[in-house]
């Protein structure tokens, strides 16, 4: 009896297991949808809202086990972004999938209007995703649109690709449309996201990641070049590549390269007489990479070159962050941080009070001997 009993179940498992799994695109079903790798968010001067969608419209056959595929762009306009889409919608002859959709873009001129209509379709509509990444590109889509090419030839995928490949870029910070919208919703309403533009390489022009943009109340006012990019992604301990200058002691000319191995923050915030201090804790891994001219490299220009460097990144750091204090922008999370450590004080402005004071450890791994290395 207890034999069958368990023949019974067993017999019952295999008829309803599969019932329960879902199966994927097959030949006939892929051939019938394409799918948008990127949606750029774009405004006209009177403000309509314009959305392109750079896409791939595969094409497999039982015949021939080959990947085939032609790249498509979509444009569409309306008053409102989801009328933009209906527009796309009416002479796409497929179904459009966002399922591979992997970068949403917004011009500089539709961030500068402000994107919370986007962020409302992205959030609101069930066909979109909150994981890609997010991006503000500088410059003219149709000049995007056409240098893609090669191994650039659907823009999300591209950029996807760059932002994995770079997962430690210190030209770019964390961004996606998720993080994006958690942000918002805390703090001082201040988010950033990577900043994208058009570089002139030796033959054409490439796609580059070329620092940060600043939101505030989701409408752009601020961009963060490189260099200081770097600096905040220090500061905020998201920097884990990268490259620092030093003089070399023996000639003021010639510069000595530090390549950034890791980099971690400890934070802490205290509130004592009405004002906040915001300390960071910074300890920077670094490892001599290039050395200008002749130089031996010993425990005295080691102790040169950490004190020198300790006192830049912290002079730099502090410049930074009274920089953007000044204009009101809380890139720094003090008003979180406050709301987070001192629950029961009712502070309005807690950035207006704040001052920071960072401590470097530079600590220099893998040194030697090294000797005119240019």
């Amino acid at each position: 009896m207890k034999n069958r009993r368990i023949k019974a179940w067993v017999l019952c498992c295999v008829i309803l297991l599969p019932l329960l799994l879902t199966g994927c695109f097959n030949y006939h079903d892929i051939n019938k949808v394409t799918f948008p790798t990127s949606v750029i968010f774009d405004v006209d001067d009177l403000g309509k809202s314009i959305l392109y969608l750079d896409c791939i419209k595969p094409y497999r056959s039982t015949n021939d086990s080959s990947d085939k595929g032609r790249r498509i762009i979509y444009k569409g306009e309306g008053k409102t972004a989801m009328e933009a889409l209906e527009d796309i919608n009416r002479v796409s002859s497929y179904k459009l999938d966002y399922s591979q959709t992997r970068a949403y873009i917004f011009t500089e001129k539709a961030a500068r209007n402000g994107i919370k209509k986007f962020l409302d379709l992205i959030n609101n509509n069930s066909d979109f995703q909150i994981k890609p990444s997010a991006f503000v590109y500088y410059g003219d889509v149709e000049d995007l649109l056409d240098t893609v090419s090669g191994d650039e030839e659907y823009l999300g995928l591209f950029l996807n690709d760059l932002v994995g490949k770079e997962k430690y870029n210190s030209k770019s910070v964390r961004s996606n449309i998720n993080y994006y919208l958690s942000n918002t919703l805390m703090g001082g309403n201040t988010a950033l996201l990577t900043s994208i533009d058009l570089k002139e390489d030796a033959l054409d022009k490439k796609v580059e990641i070329n620092g940060a943009s600043i939101f505030k109340d989701n409408v752009l006012v601020e961009k963060i070049d490189v260099e200081n990019t770097l600096m905040y992604n220090m500061l905020m301990g998201g920097a884990k590549s990268g490259v620092l200058e030093a003089t070399n002691p023996n000639s003021k000319s010639d510069f000595i390269s530090l390549e950034i191995l890791d980099s971690s923050v400890k934070d802490t915030l205290n509130y004592e007489d009405g004002k906040f201090k915001l300390i960071k804790e910074v300890n920077v891994d670094v490892a001599i990479s290039e050395i200008q001219g002749n130089l031996v490299v010993d425990q005295s220009v080691l102790d040169y070159i950490v004190y020198n460097e300790e006192e830049y990144i912290n002079g730099y750091m502090e410049y930074i962050f009274n920089k953007y204090k000044e204009k009101d922008l809380d890139i720094f999370d003090i008003k979180r941080l406050a709301e987070m450590y001192f629950p029961k004080e009712d502070i309005e402005d807690p950035l207006s009070i704040a001052d920071l004071e960072v401590r470097t450890k530079l600590t220099i791994k893998g040194t030697g001997v090294a000797k005119d290395s240019l």
